[in-house]
């Protein structure tokens, strides 16, 4: 990264956030959670982590590695494999 991108880039800030991976992500997250009818507080529920861990994920703040994307997607009970395939396509 170019000294003048660092300075622009608020503390605690990354140039990854709001990516378009990130951002595919969270509307693949979405999109699921939507189709199931949970909201983000069901989603706490059903995973016992905090309901703003999904927003930001949904926002392309924050991203998953591989073990919590397998997670998230038996939360949904859905196909971790399937996913991958679609959140490449869109």
């Amino acid at each position: 990264m170019t000294k003048e991108k660092r300075t622009k880039l608020k503390r605690g800030t990354s140039a990854l956030n709001a990516c378009p991976k990130r951002i595919a992500l969270g509307n693949w997250l979405r999109q699921q959670r939507n189709k199931k009818a949970l909201t983000m507080r069901d989603m706490q529920t059903l995973s016992g982590r905090p309901h703003s861990y999904f927003g930001k994920i949904e926002q392309g703040n924050r991203g998953l590695d591989i073990l919590e994307f397998i997670e998230l997607c038996s939360w949904l009970e859905i196909d971790a494999h399937e996913s991958l395939a679609l959140i490449k396509l869109l």
